[in-house]
């Protein structure tokens, strides 16, 4: 083959391999930082308001329940501590509609336990106005909304949880990194490892055909290589946030899922225990918040990816041009 037919060649192939690597990388890098930003704004957000819901939920129902044996009950209304969490529970579910990442069945999941807490709060209601002096009545009312929230399959509770259940599916998928989230990335290994290939390959060559030992531009390509390994660098750092921000949302829901199944029981929650659950809830928030902030420089630094591209398409049509020029000889 022709030398000027053979630098064709490779030029064409060194741009076109640069290209497609640039792209393989680009996509990759996306695919990871993509997803800091909703599972931020939307996604442990609304994890954590249905937590929330369910902390407030049942620290209220223990302070009806606490206000009712305490023989205090006098049937002019609920205590304050039941109003406070009933309004936080309130304010959740709404929160929630706001940050829906369950769609349309956690729409309707939603609607249906704001419409049961009303009958919730009408039963607490009613309990608390027979509680002077009509005891059986008032604990067949409370009774009532104890089935309301507690109810297997079709209590508040369990439909909260049943969201859960659901966001957290819409988390794994946007966390946890297997199947589909390796493709990017096995691309851009290929790519990146065939054009190594080519510069070798084309270096080669040169040097059988010229007498520069190496061409320094072809040389600077290589260097932008190894520097390809800074956005991979930076993905996985960005995935092991990704990773901590599941565990902490996964562990908040462990911790309810074991508080209702001890209530359940018969091991009724103390305050303190009710106290910690919220606690645990606000260091999520803070957590997740804080490690998907530390997140937000890795979209920014993407558009290296494509300049690192070109960069390297530019130095490879000038390493290969310069021997163009001063071989003028068509076969």
């Amino acid at each position: 083959m022709g030398t000027r037919r053979l630098l064709v060649r490779r030029l064409r192939e060194l741009l076109v391999l640069a290209a497609l690597a640039t792209a393989a990388l680009a996509w990759a890098y996306d695919d990871i930082h993509r997803h800091p930003e909703e599972v931020r704004d939307r996604t442990a957000p609304a994890v954590l308001e249905v937590a929330a819901a369910r902390s407030a939920l049942m620290s209220a129902h223990l302070a009806a329940r606490r206000y009712l044996d305490s023989g205090l009950a006098d049937g002019t209304g609920t205590d304050e501590e039941y109003r406070i969490q009933i309004t936080a529970a309130v304010q959740n579910l709404s929160q929630i509609a706001d940050r829906q990442v369950a769609g349309e069945n956690g729409r309707r999941t939603l609607s249906t336990v704001n419409a049961l807490l009303a009958v919730y709060q009408e039963a607490i209601g009613q309990a608390v106005e027979h509680a002077d002096g009509l005891t059986a009545l008032s604990g067949s009312w409370f009774l009532r909304a104890e089935d309301v929230l507690y109810r297997q399959e079709t209590g508040i509770l369990f439909r909260l949880q049943e969201l859960q259940q659901a966001q957290r599916h819409r988390l794994a998928e946007q966390t946890v990194f297997t199947g589909g989230r390796w493709t990017p990335w096995a691309l851009t290994g290929t790519a990146l490892l065939v054009l190594a290939a080519a510069l070798a390959v084309t270096q080669r060559q040169l040097h059988h055909r010229f007498p520069q030992r190496l061409n320094p531009w072809l040389l600077a390509v290589c260097a932008l290589l190894l520097a390809s390994a800074l956005p991979a660098w930076w993905a996985w750092q960005t995935q092991i946030r990704l990773d901590e921000a599941r565990r902490e949302l996964t562990a908040v829901i462990a911790a309810q899922q074991r508080a209702v199944a001890d209530d359940k029981a018969g091991r009724e929650l103390t305050a303190r225990q009710m106290v910690a659950l919220v606690d645990r809830t606000a260091v999520a928030r803070e957590r997740v918040r804080r490690g998907m902030g530390a997140t937000s420089g890795g979209t920014g630094r993407a558009v290296l990816i494509p300049a690192g591209g070109a960069v390297a398409a530019a130095l490879s049509w000038a390493g290969l041009q310069r021997h163009l020029v001063q071989y003028r000889f068509r076969p």
